[in-house]
């Protein structure tokens, strides 16, 4: 296993970690001081304070904090760019009725000569995301849990002016 590989399987268990503990300095812990953190939709992160509490706030409350794990589903490996374009599953935990909802994202990481990762592009379809999580809510809201829904309606009522 080569520095790239091994960088990036530790990326992949570092984030695992973090989805499911809600703890995201050892993720930050990964990138580079300066590293540059773009997502779709949203302003660029630089340098880990920002990066980590970007990360906190977006999985620390509705709808982030419904996010229960997050599966890879491809990845490929730039050896000569020291790069890796890969795609991730998010999914939500269960709303009730056993049922899966998930959207996916495309990142592409940088490994800098210091083996740490100065930029993380993420994409994804905000739709696909909102898709997912009114689906969840009507899920959730058929299953009894009215408060779980109507909370998570209004989150994302709320971050559309955000």
């Amino acid at each position: 296993m080569d520095d790239l590989e091994a960088a990036h399987q530790r990326y992949l268990e570092v984030v695992a970690s973090s989805v499911t503990t809600g703890d995201w300095q050892p993720y930050v812990d990964l990138l580079a001081e300066d590293a540059v953190y773009r997502r779709t939709g949203m302003p660029d992160r630089v340098g880990r304070s920002e990066i980590l509490a970007q990360m906190a706030h977006d999985t620390g409350r509705l709808p982030g904090s419904l996010i229960e794990r997050v599966e890879l589903t491809w990845a490929s490996l730039d050896r000569a760019r020291r790069r890796v374009v890969q795609e991730m599953v998010h999914v939500a935990r269960d709303p009730g009725d056993g049922s899966q909802h998930l959207a996916r994202a495309t990142s592409t990481l940088h490994l800098d000569a210091r083996g740490r990762w100065d930029s993380v592009d993420v994409v994804h379809s905000q739709q696909a995301y909102r898709t997912m999580y009114r689906g969840w809510a009507r899920a959730a809201h058929a299953c009894g849990h009215e408060a779980d829904a109507r909370a998570l309606l209004e989150s994302l009522e709320a971050r559309r002016t955000d």
